[in-house]
């Protein structure tokens, strides 16, 4: 160890001496497995009277410099059995031990207090690479000395790595229950290479001392996740820190990251690890790389700087209010539909935590209770080109201006990921703001097969329009140039947005839109949308009676509920032909009980009423027309049957959603194909899209089984009740926006502790 102008620099042996002392001098004490003169240069550190390193004054301690300092100590030690060495890494040990903050009852760590420069501004944040490099000197403290104390706070410390940062551990979700260490423990998620590979160090010398499996199921976890997303750390001519803010590393992180990438293959036998830590080896030894990474860190800073005095100069920050400003994007609201439960959803599970403001074109009804900035006119519509770019525009403009007027937004949640989201996106970037799209099925219809129905679908919708026939003849002429229009809109979205949430299932083909527009997975968030069971209240048979009596039904009947806007990929001519053939089928004593009730509202009303008379059931089915949510709620609740025969969707259908936490036998298509998910296991039936026949066929099976549907019913709910929580939902959009509450965990300790 060497001191120079207050900064000690430790020049340990190279790995393979280590290893080499650790079996022949030292056998069963572990060395560590990277060559530490690569990283463990404490800078301007000075000692206190115990010799732990603090940081500006004796009682300033940053665990991670102690951490290295002591596994720095330690190769030193098995390089020359010094007991110097040995008695200074047992003095940072022992200051881990005694410094050790609990974290509920069962966890405990080392926080760090001082705000990260890059990533975090503020507030008590756990580390990854703490956490693992701690567990790494704790171990070896014990194979010295086997006090029980270290033992005790290892465990304590392990707890950490299987707990999501939203119960005070280090681990993120990502990807299909995919899972990964954070070097800064904050959300939004970093994804930090180097932070994680330190991390599994930890893991496997924990592993190594107790045995423990649920750990070592961790390990392989962590390992698959990392596998999965090792490649978007490579940029093709050098590597990425992190997966957040995607800068460049610098050489020496570079050299870092090889290090580890080898000390983990030796580990773990990674091959893919060993592959992409040679291809990393090739960027340093190419001319033409260094020069072109230097030129991007160059041109980046320089970005940096210049976007930074611009955001200062017209959006200047204001102080936090102790919440999130949140500024919602979206064409029209509010307007009754599944948009608006889901907005009402967030708006239920962030009070106190969220204050939102909506920015729109178009106010629907009952805008009192809402802060809504409108932009633009009727004709910016973003349906049809040109005035898709007159929208996106106008958007743009009205947002800039009410971020300059207005300051102080943290988050901008854009309704979409095509149109709106490219707005929302473009100046998100420009003020510094983080972007956050929420695409509810707009992305899967710009290519097929979804693209090929939707593009049909829009061509009857002009030829039924009431309008002369050049004009229609222009719209045909126009929608050839808006999917171009669409596809550039959401590949402008894919570059400038931060992250995405998509609700629905990795099957369901979305990875693959993503992929071709070039969203990278690691910024995608696959979700399940919410359901407050508690206000679908399934009523007793006297309150039926009652509900019943009021909607002119006879209490004993037999309910199908159909709720959904009229419009066709609603499928509701299948509906329809579906009931009237199952009508068909049933006994007379059967039939009188059944009755049909169809609530919602749109272009299709007209069409349906017709199509109603035309079968005959006119007696059997009641359009309810426009419902508002404790309506859709009171009609569930006395149904027994929904019916959802849509032949396009995209995520979790909250109508279906709904319908389950009702209580109802469920009968859907599989499209989308999380439909199948959701009924599966006996909690509802799946159909194919556009048969008749088999969705008459359940139909027939649910009128006749009462005791079924009744069954089905209660599993769908639970169902419901345990994957569709609002507790679950929250989760999903803290980890997505901003987070960082360990202080909450600590506080909670601190009081108990203060009790005792």
């Amino acid at each position: 160890m060497k001191k120079k102008k207050g900064i000690y620099v430790y020049t340990p042996i190279n790995m393979e001496d280590n290893l080499l002392v650790a079996n022949e001098v030292h056998t069963g004490l572990l060395p560590y497995p990277v060559n530490m003169s690569q990283f463990l240069e404490l800078k301007q550190s000075t000692l206190d009277a115990a010799g732990v390193p603090y940081h500006v004054n004796p009682s300033e301690y940053y665990p991670t410099t102690i951490v290295q300092y002591a596994l720095a100590h330690w190769c030193r030690y098995l390089a020359t059995h010094s007991e110097m060495h040995r008695g200074t890494f047992l003095t940072q040990a022992r200051w881990l031990v005694e410094h050790e903050s609990r974290i509920g009852k069962d966890a405990g760590g080392w926080p760090i207090f001082f705000p990260h420069l890059k990533l975090h501004a503020g507030g008590p944040y756990l580390s990854a690479l703490t956490q693992g490099c701690g567990i790494s000197v704790l171990v070896r403290a014990y194979q010295l000395t086997y006090d029980e104390e270290f033992l005790e706070v290892i465990h304590r410390v392990a707890h950490t790595f299987g707990r999501d940062i939203l119960d005070g551990g280090i681990s993120a979700p990502l990807g299909n229950e995919g899972i990964f260490f954070e070097e800064v423990a904050v959300y939004p998620a970093t994804h930090a290479l180097s932070g994680f590979i330190f991390a599994m160090f930890g893991l496997h010398d924990y592993v190594q001392l107790t045995g423990d499996a649920g750990t070592g199921e961790l390990i392989q976890r962590g390992l698959a996740t990392m596998h999965t997303f090792l490649d978007e750390f490579d940029a093709g001519f050098w590597t990425y820190t992190n997966l957040l803010d995607r800068r460049l590393a610098s050489p020496s992180h570079l050299t870092l990251q090889i290090a580890l990438l080898d000390a983990l293959t030796r580990y773990s036998g990674c091959h893919h690890c060993s592959m992409l830590a040679s291809r990393w080896k090739t960027y340093q030894r190419q001319p033409g790389a260094r020069l072109r990474s230097w030129i991007a860190r160059c041109y980046s800073s320089s970005r940096r700087t210049v976007l930074g005095w611009f955001q200062k100069v017209l959006f200047p920050p204001s102080q936090s209010p102790g919440y999130l400003r949140v500024c919602i994007l979206l064409p029209a609201f509010p307007v009754t539909g599944g948009i608006l439960t889901f907005l009402e959803n967030i708006t239920r599970v962030t009070p106190g935590r969220w204050q939102q403001a909506y920015v729109t074109q178009h106010i629907g009804p009952n805008p009192e209770s809402y802060i809504i900035h409108r932009f633009g006119t009727r004709r910016m519509t973003p349906w049809y080109f040109p005035f898709v770019w007159f929208y996106v525009l106008a958007g743009l403009r009205k947002l800039l201006s009410l971020l300059h007027r207005v300051s102080g937004y943290h988050i901008i949640l854009a309704q979409d990921g095509v149109f709106t989201g490219a707005f929302a996106a473009l100046a998100a970037k420009l003020t510094g703001i983080r972007a956050v799209c929420i695409d509810h099925g707009d992305l899967s219809l710009l290519v097929s097969p979804y693209s090929q129905r939707y593009r049909a679908e829009r061509l009857r919708e002009v030829a039924a329009k009431d309008w002369p026939w050049f004009v229609r003849l222009a719209a045909r002429l126009l929608l050839i140039l808006y999917w171009p229009s669409c596809f550039l809109l959401a590949r402008i979205t894919a570059h400038l947005a931060d992250h995405y949430l998509i609700p629905g299932v990795p099957e369901d083909g979305v990875s693959e839109v993503c992929k071709r527009l070039g969203i990278r997975p690691s910024s995608i968030t696959r979700f399940a949308n919410m359901i407050d069971i508690e206000r679908h209240v399934i009523p007793h048979v006297q309150s039926r009676a009652i509900i019943c009596e009021k909607m002119a039904i006879p209490p004993d009947a037999i309910v199908i509920a159909i709720v959904c806007r009229l419009a066709p990929e609603k499928g509701l001519e299948i509906s329809l032909e579906a009931i009237s053939h199952a009508l068909s089928l049933l006994s007379a004593d059967v039939r009188q009980y059944v009755r049909v009730i169809i609530a919602g509202d749109g272009s299709l009303r007209k069409q349906l009423e017709q199509d109603i008379t035309r079968r005959g059931l006119d007696e059997d089915c009641a359009l309810w027309g426009e419902a508002s949510m404790e309506e859709v709620i009171a009609i569930l609740g006395i149904s027994d049957i929904f019916l959802y025969t849509s032949w396009r969707g995209s995520g979790y259908p909250l109508a279906i959603l709904e319908a389950m936490a009702s209580g109802c036998a469920v009968i859907a298509s599989t499209e989308p194909v999380a439909n199948k998910y959701l009924l599966a296991e006996g909690r509802g039936i799946a159909v194919l899209p556009g048969d008749i026949a088999q969705t008459s066929e359940a139909l027939v099976h649910l009128l006749n089984n009462p005791e079924l549907r009744r069954s089905m019913g209660h599993r769908a709910r639970d169902y419901v009740a345990q994957h569709h929580s609002p507790d679950m939902f929250r989760r999903t959009l803290m980890r997505a926006t901003s987070w960082a509450g360990l202080d909450e965990f600590l506080t909670v300790e601190r009081e108990c502790e203060s009790r005792l």
